[in-house]
């Protein structure tokens, strides 16, 4: 079009630009464009008419345009057909000043942009280089500074080192000198001894031949020099202290009565860091003081009186009676260095005998159980004494809410408190105990049997004792979900947890429990609440599990088992009573990764375990050392034969199983320990002594109610097992005298024997045990007829 208006006609070209007709034009094409009417001739007709009735003078590109529809910036400066009219104009076509002026705009604008490129350049660079300099002075400082402490660190450890060894000659010229002047003093003082010595034996000496004495007779009677020759008196006195060590404190007051060596070593320190007044006893032998008409005071190194026997128509009477005379006695001597100390079960103490254990300053463990004479003002005066106790216990006594108020304020460092059976406390004294400043460091608590105590006890407890590691709520029947609930939610660090006869707990309460993942031991006996739910949680979140209990909860199942499984660490597994539990369980859970690893396992009256669980045992739990499989009836002698080729099994209780001679001969075929055959009526005496032929080191039998078992296994059962320790024939109506003939003569280390139901024992089989059992401790003889 352009091209086509530069051929036009001058005049014709002034005329269009006089009459503006080409802004004509664009205001109708602008209006139509925008307006879209729909008769657009109209439309042009009635702008027309307005163009003339008001003349050109306001005429703009956008006037025939509504003003709803107009653009509110405009975009459009300059009319484009003025432009194409215009195309041969040369007044329209931009100069040389315009040129030139355009390119010194550019050039300028372009330098302006190099030079503050530069300028920013320059600013970074000198500010990285500032940055720099101002690094390595602070480098140089430090260097500087090192240096400096390096220098001062080994100048002070040589100042240290050369204070040290004047120190350590100053102590040796002290030594010296006291040596010295000691070892002048003692030869002068022995020199003085024997001249007294010789002088004495000269004058006795005179006065026997005076008398027409033999002096032979001395070489039988010793030098005379007053002391004992025994073997222990003559060992080293660091080996005879280690020796009396096993000596409990009535004993070692009798032996401090033998001789004047043995008295001194009674007295060494190390002996009395340890009193254990519940296994004195007062033996009292009316009988033998009337019988003998005298009596016997044997008084030891603190004024203890020992054990006195007295034998009234063969009968033993054991008084325990621990007074405050013997107790004030004994503290005065070793208070100083006294630190664990046993009341318990001192029913017959009072206020002295707590006056001396509050003078015990180093004493850290305290056992006040079943002490009846204990009170809150004897308990604040030992806890005024005795302040760094580590660990205490309370249990079953009459303490209450002052008690705890009173451990709270002076017992900083206790660590361990049982306030087991205490049924005087209330949760007020919970409060106490855990707002103390003790309560942070306290991580074993025992409140078994406190049934007064509320959830809100609980939640006073929770809220102090955060440290707490291990909690006792066992004998707990009126223990519920709302105690438990604050326990699991701020004392994340406890990793032992036993609730045993606490029935009412239900699988919500564990759940929680579950969220700790530091718990490492739980124990739940007689639970009839919970079920899979709780073991499926419990096997989720605690990775670290080591010790589980759980007996008597008859609503766990095989997916229990399956769930604990993913426990790694899982070593000791307990699942008595549990009669859901079947062969399916067992597999799942040794096939898991704590399967290798288990090292106990007890399924005690598991009815439903057969053999199959005793084939993935065998497998998989090459580390199992102890197994129980009472009255699981479903085990038949292949399993027994399997658990025998377990060679890592030292202790097995297969009582009330199908075993006979043959699964019995199989599971002697490795080393045993301790084996209970309890009510397995198929043993004879073939395969008893076939099992004891192999298992020689065993330590521990149970045969009770084997009824076909003889004398003559127990013969061979004597021969061959000479390290037994106990053994139980209870019920064994076949065995007679010489059993216990045959184990009296070999069984020397036999410490505990029950004969209970052995028809035929009489009064001669005592005789023999009285002969050949030295160490024997505790004999049974319950409905032996035949015993006087």
């Amino acid at each position: 079009m352009a091209a086509s208006m530069k051929a036009l006609n001058p005049e014709l070209k002034k005329y269009l630009r006089s009459n503006k007709l080409p802004d004509v034009y664009e205001a109708l094409i602008t209006g139509l464009a925008v307006m879209c009417p729909d008769d657009p001739h109209q439309f042009i007709l009635d702008n027309l008419q307005v163009l003339i009735e008001k003349g050109l003078e306001g005429l703009e590109w956008d006037m025939f345009v509504a003003e709803f529809m107009k653009p509110v910036n405009r975009i459009i400066s300059e009319s484009n057909l003025e432009f194409i009219f215009n195309m041969d104009d040369d007044s329209m076509l931009p100069s040389a000043e315009m040129y030139e002026k355009a390119h010194l705009h550019y050039n300028k604008k372009s330098m302006k942009v190099c030079f503050c490129s530069w300028m920013q350049y320059y600013l970074i660079k000198k500010k990285e280089r500032l940055e720099l300099e101002a690094k390595m002075a602070r480098a140089v400082t430090h260097h500087t500074n090192r240096i400096l402490k390096l220098c001062l660190e080994e100048w002070m450890e040589w100042v240290k080192y050369r204070k040290g060894r004047q120190a350590m000659a100053f102590q040796k010229i002290s030594h010296v000198l006291n040596v010295s002047i000691g070892r002048v003093i003692f030869q002068a003082w022995h020199s003085h001894t024997l001249d007294a010595r010789r002088q004495r034996e000269y004058f006795e000496m005179t006065l026997r031949l005076e008398r027409g004495e033999n002096m032979e007779d001395d070489d039988a009677f010793g030098q005379g020099t007053g002391e004992a020759r025994d073997s222990l008196s003559n060992l080293p006195r660091k080996v005879a202290i280690q020796i009396f060590k096993y000596v409990d404190v009535a004993d070692l007051a009798r032996c401090a009565c033998v001789c004047r060596s043995w008295k001194v070593i009674t007295q060494a320190n190390t002996l009395w860091n340890r009193l254990d007044f519940y296994q004195v006893r007062n033996r009292i032998m009316e009988g033998y003081a009337q019988r003998h008409n005298k009596s016997c005071d044997l008084s030891g190194p603190s004024g203890l009186k020992p054990l006195i026997s007295c034998f009234v128509d063969h009968e033993v009477e054991f008084v325990h009676r621990v007074t405050d005379k013997v107790v004030t006695k004994l503290l005065y001597k070793c208070r100083p260095y006294l630190i664990h100390l046993n009341m318990r079960a001192c029913q017959f103490i009072s206020e002295p005998s707590f006056m001396s254990i509050s003078e015990c300053c180093n004493l850290q463990d305290l056992n006040f159980s079943q002490c009846l004479g204990l009170d809150d003002e004897k308990l604040k005066l030992v806890a005024k004494g005795c302040k760094i106790l580590l660990y205490l216990n309370l249990s079953h006594t009459s303490i209450t809410d002052a008690s705890l108020r009173t451990l709270a304020k002076y017992c900083n460092n206790l660590q361990y408190l049982s306030l087991a059976h205490c049924k005087k406390f209330s949760d007020r004294g919970l409060l106490y105990l855990s707002s103390g400043k003790n309560s942070k460091k306290l991580d074993y608590l025992d409140i078994s049997g406190c049934l007064q105590i509320t959830p809100d006890g609980f939640k006073n407890l929770a809220n102090g004792c955060t440290n707490l590691q291990t909690l006792l709520l066992n004998d707990f029947p009126t223990l519920s979900d709302d105690c438990i609930f604050p326990v699991a939610a701020k004392l994340t660090r406890i990793h032992t947890m036993s609730f045993l006869g606490s029935p009412n707990l239900t699988d919500e309460a564990f759940k929680r429990i579950a969220n700790n993942k530091n718990l490492k031991k739980i124990k739940i006996e007689g639970n009839q609440r919970i079920s899979d739910v709780s073991l499926r949680q419990i096997g989720t979140m605690c990775t670290n599990l080591e010790h589980l209990y759980i007996a008597d909860c008859q609503r766990l199942t095989d997916l229990s088992l399956k769930s604990l499984s993913t426990c790694r660490l899982l070593t000791v597994a307990n699942f008595a009573d549990c009669v859901r539990i079947s062969d399916k369980g067992v597999r799942q859970l040794v096939d898991g990764p704590c399967g290798p690893r288990l090292r106990e396992l007890n399924l005690t009256n598991c009815i439903r375990v057969g053999d199959m669980a005793m084939v993935n045992i065998h497998k998989r739990c090459h580390n199992l050392t102890y197994l129980s499989v009472c009255f699981c009836e479903h085990i038949s002698e292949a399993g027994i034969e399997l658990l025998g080729q377990t060679h890592s099994l030292t202790s097995v209780d297969i009582s009330g199983c199908n075993c006979g001679d043959q699964g019995l001969s199989a599971l002697g075929n490795n080393s045993r320990r301790d084996v209970t055959l309890s009510e397995c009526a198929s043993i004879t005496d073939l395969g008893l002594q076939k099992f004891a032929q192999q298992c020689k080191n065993i330590e521990r039998l149970d045969l009770s109610h084997c009824m076909q078992i003889t004398d003559g296994a127990i013969k061979n059962l004597a021969f061959c097992c000479r390290m037994l320790n106990v053994l139980n024939l209870a019920g064994c109506k076949l065995v007679t005298d010489l059993s216990i003939q045959y184990l009296s003569g070999v069984c020397h280390y036999l410490v505990q024997l029950d004969v209970s139901g052995c028809l035929l024992i009489t009064d001669k089989a005592l005789k023999y045990l009285r002969k050949g059992c030295k160490k024997l401790k505790l004999l049974t003889l319950l409905y032996c007829k035949g015993v006087s």
